[in-house]
């Protein structure tokens, strides 16, 4: 293999991981926010029983 070769596989490489690494950051992002919400939604749930009394 010439060096040509070895340098283009190791950006391939390099771009792969990239990629890789967005897109479990977005993953992250999503999940973190998702959590948030269902947090958000329980806590909306327990003041309004507050409020009726419940």
């Amino acid at each position: 293999m010439s060096h040509e070769q070895e340098s283009y596989g190791l950006h391939l490489g390099f771009k792969i991981a990239k990629l890789a690494l967005q897109a479990a950051t977005v993953a992250a992002a999503f999940c973190g926010v998702h959590e948030l919400h269902k947090i958000h939604h329980r806590l909306k749930k327990e003041q309004h029983h507050k409020v009726l009394g419940k």
